[in-house]
């Protein structure tokens, strides 16, 4: 959001009234070393820049601007427990708004969306017109379900520069979380009209449930991708909305063509071995025996609190929270980290040691009252997140697949609900989904057919050592029988049938991945059978699932 090294940086979809504004939070950095310190992090050279730091802060111990330097490395590095501690010394050094600005960005990743408004507020008091607050703010209120408040800033920031087309983008964002696509359409549209360059509201209008590409979307799309100076993630990104505008005409050869040339382009450079999950998955064959679960039979943190939904991604695990959310006693808290955060340490050994072999021995080790503290991490990891104060919540990260051994210790009385679709359907809208954040496996069909087998093998193997542990929901069976499904659900958790559970789509609960638009909608059939007119091109995808494909939904000895 600034050319400041030391702000903590938000998604690329900035605009031109944030960066000003940004640039002008920090005071100018005087001293050479501080100065050559912000040159290293700028080119990412953060350990260079963290020995400048040090030596800096050994001789000036508390200087503000060396803090806030210093915490941009440990959030570089994902350390955020560690850039919100030095922040606050920082901010405790210098009233400097740039400092707290970034003390607020910090408390947001980390779930601290209260606190994170009240300093966004403190600098709002003092620069009530300032863009970039606003927008943060926005952002704050929309973690904290305020919809309509976050839809009142952005509304304000597009009436006040309406010739920046990124702050169009960014409203059209809200209106798409509040669940007014028709008025998201129009926004998204308005930043297209402001900057025909604007790629990145095509893949936004691809992921719009009922929304369909005309040839003027196609002309315009092929034109940019003619530009030799259009950098490889935003190629990639077209050739995805490409292969959606086509499939949308029915032009499945040029559809596929464009899906296959965004999944190269993606894989490209990415350290992408399906064969590390298949050794994961028999470890865990080996290691998570029944006997293993009877000699931990009485360990792990006894609430029950936490319900894991997890699955391949583009399997209908949206749809399923959406549901458990409308019951009265559940809380949606969407893909979370704080699982991954509580075990952490456990894949990370000592010298050269293997991580499977580190994570065999570790998970080996641990006492009753390890798994107990770990559980009660996890809880307490996801205490901030919760808003509702209702007794139960969901964790919608799927591939938690690969912990449900640790969350069967961690959480013995946990639920955990495996969202299944068959591998086809499933497989192929892997291929052909656009995933900001990644998804290693997803560009090569190959890679995603054995992917989803190793990860049914995996979960039938849970299935033989702690039978009825896991809830299996089949997509199809949940589109053609969707209360049967949904009351057989609720019985698994123990939860009395609430009727509003089948009206999911009239909630005003707010849905930030690739499926938020369509659990919008009743339930719907289109999902089923997408891959078919593209089969032709399906045969790697097909030899990768080998006999998982044809004992769908089980899976063969």
């Amino acid at each position: 959001m600034s050319d400041n090294p030391g702000i903590a940086r938000g998604p690329s979809n900035v605009t031109r009234p944030l960066v000003e504004a940004g640039r002008k939070l920090f005071p100018p950095l005087d001293n050479r070393i501080l100065a050559q310190a912000a040159n290293a992090l700028a080119q990412n050279r953060t350990e260079l820049a963290g020995q400048l730091l040090s030596g800096f802060l050994g001789e000036h111990p508390g200087d503000p601007a060396a803090l806030n330097l210093m915490a941009d490395i440990a959030r570089r590095a994902e350390r955020h427990e560690e850039a919100e501690q030095i922040l606050s010394q920082c901010i405790e050094q210098s009233d400097c708004a740039g400092y707290r600005f970034n003390y607020a960005v910090i408390l947001r990743r980390l779930g601290k969306f209260e606190q994170a408004l009240a300093q966004i507020d403190k600098l709002l008091a003092r620069e009530p017109q300032n863009p970039l607050f606003r927008e943060q703010k926005a952002k704050i209120l929309h973690d904290l379900d305020r919809h309509a408040e976050a839809l009142v800033c952005r509304e304000e920031l597009a009436k006040e520069f309406p010739a920046a087309p990124e702050i169009w983008l960014l409203y059209g964002d809200s209106l798409r979380w509040a669940g007014f696509p028709d008025r998201c359409v129009a926004a998204y549209r308005k930043g297209v009209d402001l900057a025909p360059r604007l790629g990145a509201v095509y893949p936004r209008l691809a992921n719009l449930r009922g929304y369909r590409f005309t040839a003027n979307d196609t002309e315009w799309l092929e034109k940019q991708l003619a530009s030799s100076s259009l950098p490889s993630e935003a190629r990639a990104s077209l050739h995805f909305v490409l292969g959606n505008a086509y499939g949308d005409q029915k032009i499945y050869t040029k559809s596929f063509d464009n899906y296959a040339t965004a999944n190269a382009l993606q894989r490209a450079g990415i350290d992408s071995d399906p064969q590390r999950l298949t050794a994961f998955r028999q470890m865990c064959e080996t290691l998570f025996s029944e006997e293993f679960f009877r000699e931990r039979e009485r360990v792990g943190c006894p609430s029950d609190s936490p319900i894991f939904i997890v699955g391949m991604p583009r399997s209908g695990s949206t749809l399923l929270e959406q549901i458990l959310s409308a019951h009265s006693a559940i809380e949606g808290l969407g893909e979370i980290p704080d699982f991954l955060e509580a075990i952490d340490e456990l894949f990370h050994g000592a010298g050269n040691e293997h991580p499977l072999v580190a994570y065999r021995r570790a998970v080996s080790r641990l006492s009753a009252a390890d798994w107990r503290s770990r559980g009660e991490m996890y809880l307490q990891l996801c205490r901030p997140r919760q808003k509702l104060a209702r007794p139960f919540f969901t964790d919608k990260s799927g591939s938690n697949f690969t912990n449900v051994g640790l969350i069967h210790l961690m959480l013995p009385k946990a639920k955990i609900i495996d969202a299944r679709r068959h591998p086809l359907d499933c497989g192929w809208s892997c291929f052909r989904s656009y995933f900001p954040g990644g998804q290693a496996f997803s560009h090569d069909l190959g890679d995603i057919g054995r992917h989803y087998a190793d990860y049914a093998r995996l979960m039938a193997h849970f299935d033989q050592v702690v039978p009825g542990r896991i809830h299996r929901v089949l997509y199809e069976d949940l589109v053609a029988n969707p209360e049967t499904e949904v009351r057989r659900l609720f019985e698994y958790l123990g939860l009395p049938f609430e009727d509003q559970c089948l009206r999911f789509h009239e909630s005003q609960r707010t849905v930030k991945t690739l499926s938020g638009d369509q659990v919008r909608q009743p339930l719907y059939s289109s999902g089923v059978g997408q891959w078919l007119p593209y089969e032709p091109w399906l045969e790697p995808l097909k030899a990768a699932l080998g006999p998982v494909l044809d004992c769908y939904p089980n899976v063969p000895d």
